[in-house]
């Protein structure tokens, strides 16, 4: 008698399942109804129970998919499975940075054009500017209170131009935003989402001194929250930190309840990594508890890249692991994770074979500003339907096309 997949023991089936990459969950869930049931159970609801983040990263321009597994026993720790997005149009172009929200992704190309994914429906959504994109622009995606997704696209660039818009999802249209800006936000600042509005870490804005002998305020970061109900920026609150623009801090989301803050000083001495979270977070309100504090000095003894330090944490196992890289040639900008937990524990894990070390034969300078990057929190499959326009499927062949091309028949972008 012939055996079938079908006639497996349900924790076996399960086992297996557990194994299927991300994006391969929606073709997986739709082959039966028992196969729907298991993989919802065993892939993504089990995933935090098992202390395991299943979600996606940007390394070295590409989108790649990423499983980590968290062990009690250091020696039963497995090294991270991270697999590049190769069989989608994200695959074929470069990406500089990468959003997560409600199980979509919105990724700025190389080109400085938009694209949202849903890698559980497999559908895409080139998205056309209003007028133009800049190479400074600054993005955030979530939804409002009648979970309608937006993305806000704002600059504010002293020496150009300030703009803040948003795009409606509904309508596939771009409005103006009348919105005076009161703080800055570093490039290296992402944000991250939760519960629909996007957080940032921002600083005040503090007009320059008319006297040149008077010297110039340096305001301390603080977090701020773009609520897209509201369509506007709340009030500043607190960060658990004293914490400058040339610090290194990042924050990520812990599911959709709570907020992670991660600060490294400025002073090359100051290698203590402390990692709070909120005990109470609002667009206009948060609360903050001591979370993780490390000691580098006795590992390995550096600063974690100012716009890196991208991280999720396990919040029952009291472990955190950063993102990051060693930002010099000599170790090929080597990609890595950095396992810290309680009583300074701190270990370092590969993320791939870093790049040969070959003198002259790689442009390595094209890695010093491509930190890797790790959407913070595990990712949730969406039923969101972003159905691709027809303008928008033109658009997205046209980028693939171009993709394929040798690198001087390219079209170039012209900013303004």
């Amino acid at each position: 008698m012939t055996t079938t997949i079908s006639d497996l023991p349900k924790k076996l089936v399960g086992m297996i399942l557990s194994r299927v990459p991300i994006t391969s969950l929606g073709a997986v869930r739709s082959t039966c109804k028992r196969w729907n049931a298991l993989s919802k159970d065993e892939i993504i609801c089990k995933a935090e129970a098992k202390h395991q983040f299943l979600g996606f990263m940007m390394k070295k321009y590409k989108l790649c998919s990423v499983r980590f597994d968290l062990f009690d026993n250091e020696d039963e720790y497995v090294d991270p499975s991270i697999k590049e997005i190769g069989n989608t149009p994200l695959g074929q172009v470069k990406l500089f940075q990468v959003f997560q929200c409600d199980g979509l992704l919105l990724c700025v190309t190389e080109l400085e054009d938009l694209v949202v994914w849903n890698p559980y429906l497999g559908q895409t959504r080139w998205i056309q500017p209003r007028n133009s994109y800049h190479s400074l622009d600054r993005y955030a995606i979530g939804f409002d209170n009648n979970r309608k997704h937006k993305i806000l696209r704002f600059l504010d660039d002293p020496d150009s131009v300030c703009e803040y818009e948003i795009y409606d999802f509904s309508s596939n249209s771009w409005r103006v935003l009348d919105i005076t800006p009161t703080c800055e936000i570093q490039f290296t600042q992402r944000g991250t989402s939760l519960k629909g509005n996007t957080y940032l870490i921002a600083t005040e804005k503090i007009p320059w001194p008319e006297e040149e002998e008077t010297e110039q305020i340096v305001p301390e970061s603080v977090l701020i929250c773009f609520d897209f109900t509201t369509e506007s920026f709340g009030q500043f609150l607190p960060l658990p930190f004293a914490h400058y623009d040339d610090c290194t801090g990042a924050i990520s989301s812990l599911g959709d309840e709570k907020l992670a803050a991660l600060y490294q000083g400025l002073d090359s001495s100051e290698v203590e990594v402390e990692i709070w979270v909120t005990s109470m977070i609002e667009p206009h309100a948060v609360s903050w508890i001591p979370f993780l504090k490390v000691d580098m000095e006795p590992h390995f003894g550096f600063d974690f890249y100012v716009s890196g330090g991208s991280f999720f944490i396990d919040e029952e196992k009291k472990v955190a692991v950063v993102i990051s890289y060693d930002a010099s040639e000599t170790t090929r900008y080597e990609d890595a994770a950095y396992i810290i937990g309680e009583n300074g524990y701190v270990k370092k894990v590969h993320l791939g074979e870093a790049v040969p070390y070959i003198p002259g034969a790689l442009n390595f300078s094209e890695f010093s500003c491509c930190c890797p990057h790790v959407c913070g929190s595990s990712y949730v499959p969406s039923l969101v339907q972003i159905n691709q326009t027809a303008a928008g499927f033109k658009k997205g062949r046209e980028e693939e096309e171009e993709a394929s091309q040798p690198t001087n028949t390219k079209k170039k972008k012209t900013l303004y």
